[in-house]
């Protein structure tokens, strides 16, 4: 089976850690245990399940492979159209109005100067400094050692303290009551198995969302469930804005609403339309840094554009009387 476009990973780089006359590729395909990459050079190869490892990630493509990466990501994005075309199925949709929209503003894309400093600077929380702490204070070593500690409130205080600092969350998500340290041990378990955990993630959300109800006796918001696990892992993960992504999937064809309440199946739809809409950008040449670009170009172009604040005309003020003494 092809992996389209509109279906693969986050569109990210890799190379072969013994091969490095390949040149970089991009994930196109899963079969049978087996991954397929699309190399710079046109040419397609299969790695078997025992050799998946071989193929590393870049982290910090250069200028050249950011090329490289929208020309394949192109690439896949034609074979999907062309597929589609010879299945009668209606072609997918574009990104044209929101990138317009974009770069009216940010004439160099996600790599403007001034959209860095807006989204990844000191405006909104901090968002550099928040994913910082967040990957110190929350990676599984560090979390492993607080709750053999039995820093079960602490942990929690920790992830309140955080996310408050972040702007991400209303901060009516936050305002919960207090409880003693038995269903915080519960809850922060559930927590680091959200974070670290090896099973499916949507079941591994779905037990956090239950232990924070049974916690706190109400339900998570959508930016309290999903901003901490995309502030650990922006690469795998996307903070949720449900006004926001109900836009973004009515806007790329899907059928699906978002519901009020975040699920772990509800979640795997954003996230796949937030890794739909990395690929449509690095279609465009538009390569993101991991999917807080993404959600941040979601939130820039679909929310609407404040109105000009209407004020009351002041009455002039009156004229002197005449001194007629």
């Amino acid at each position: 089976m092809t992996l389209q476009a509109d279906d693969s990973v986050f569109p990210s780089l890799f190379a072969h850690s013994l091969r490095k006359e390949w040149g970089v590729g991009v994930r196109s395909g899963e079969k049978d245990g087996k991954h397929s990459y699309l190399f710079e050079n046109g040419e397609e190869r299969t790695l078997a399940a025992g050799f998946h490892d071989l193929m590393r990630r870049v982290e910090a493509p250069n200028a050249e492979q950011q090329v490289a990466l929208a020309r394949l990501q192109g690439m896949l994005a034609g074979r999907a159209r062309d597929s589609d075309a010879a299945k009668g199925k209606p072609l997918g949709w574009s990104l044209a109005n929101q990138l317009a929209k974009f770069r009216e503003s940010y004439p160099a894309g996600v790599s403007d100067p001034d959209w860095i400093e807006l989204v990844r600077g000191s405006g909104r929380g901090h968002r550099r400094a928040t994913m910082q702490e967040a990957q110190e204070k929350f990676d599984a070593k560090t979390l492993d050692a607080r709750l053999s500690a039995g820093q079960h409130v602490e942990v929690w205080e920790s992830v309140a303290a955080l996310l408050a600092r972040s702007e991400l969350v209303p901060p009516p998500q936050l305002k919960l009551k207090a409880v003693g340290p038995a269903p915080m041990r519960e809850l922060s378990l559930a927590l680091r198995e959200q974070l670290h955990g090896v099973g499916p993630y949507d079941k591994r959300m779905d037990r956090f969302l239950s232990a924070f109800l049974a916690t706190f006796g109400a339900s998570a918001g959508w930016e309290l469930a999903t901003a901490l696990p995309a502030l650990v892992h922006p690469l795998e993960h996307v903070c949720v804005e449900a006004a926001v992504f109900k836009k973004q999937l009515k806007a790329s064809l899907a059928k699906r609403p978002v519901a009020a309440k975040p699920t772990g199946v509800g979640y795997n739809m954003c996230l796949s339309v937030s890794r739909l809409v990395a690929n449509k950008l690095a279609e465009q040449g538009e390569i993101p840094r991991d999917l807080w670009d993404v959600r941040d170009f979601m939130v820039f172009t679909l929310r609407p554009t404040p109105k000009a604040r209407v004020t009351k005309k002041t009455a002039p003020p009156p004229a002197p009387a005449d001194d007629d003494e």
